[in-house]
């Protein structure tokens, strides 16, 4: 299984206007076949703070998602509302037994 951890720090003011992208993008991801889990969570200590949670089933679940009609068309949109470029973790969930 692969997480995905995308922070994205905001300009001051555009909040609103990324969540509510997000929103959309969150939604549409949801549905994906190989998508496990994908939320948005907002840091609480920086209000300027976003990151995407994401799992997969596999990396190309991960391809999938990227190369999405909903991907290519909401994500781009991000960049002017942040002041740097998401900061993107790949990570392999190990596989513990419970």
């Amino acid at each position: 299984m692969i997480m995905l951890i995308a922070k994205n720090t905001l300009i001051e003011g555009k909040q609103k206007e990324f969540t509510e992208l997000a929103e959309k993008l969150v939604l549409a991801t949801r549905k994906e076949a190989g998508c496990i889990a994908y939320d948005l969570v907002a840091d609480q200590a920086d209000a300027s703070v976003y990151y995407f949670v994401e799992k997969y089933r596999d990396m190309a679940a991960v391809e999938e998602h990227r190369a999405s009609a909903h991907f290519q068309t909401i994500v781009p949109q991000f960049g002017p509302l942040r002041v740097k470029p998401s900061e993107v973790s790949v990570c392999e969930v190990l596989p513990f037994s419970k």
